[in-house]
């Protein structure tokens, strides 16, 4: 049996390009992380032939959230923390991960990162996300559960 399980995202990530991300995420039952693969195209383009940082920070932010639910933590985002450490060139695969780094009551406490293929993590992040299923109370919802075929 295979460590990684297929989940779900909002449409946004993983809609088709150009508008969504086309990205596709997998959770790592042994080790707790989202781990996600995803080819920024044009469309999210900041400086010439890369990709742009709010595009990052959404990679980093969907992942950590992804990683909440998944451990089945209602959660939305109270903070993020993204620092860019090197630039990523468009239509390069790049692997985004996700995981609960400590959990604090109500306060779920994240960290993720981006990876260029050479091993190289250009961007990384921090997450405080806080436990809130009264705003999903009556709603069968949990984007990350559904996997994909």
């Amino acid at each position: 049996m295979s460590d990684l399980r297929p989940i779900g995202a909002s449409p946004f990530l993983y809609g088709d390009q150009p508008n969504g991300f086309g990205a596709r995420f997998e959770y790592n039952e042994k080790n707790g992380q989202v781990v996600g693969k995803v080819t920024i195209d044009s469309a999210k383009e900041g400086p010439p032939k890369h990709a742009h940082g709010g595009s990052l920070a959404t990679l980093i932010d969907e992942a950590m959230g992804a990683c909440c639910w998944v451990n089945g933590h209602k959660v939305l985002a109270a903070n993020l923390n993204i620092n860019f450490k090197q630039p990523v060139p468009l239509n390069m695969e790049i692997i985004v991960i996700g995981e609960v780094d400590h959990v604090d009551g109500r306060k779920i406490h994240t960290k993720g990162h981006i990876m260029l293929p050479d091993g190289t993590i250009s961007t990384e992040g921090t997450g405080l996300f806080i436990v809130a299923p009264e705003i999903f109370e009556g709603q069968d919802y949990n984007p990350f559960e559904t996997t994909v075929k």
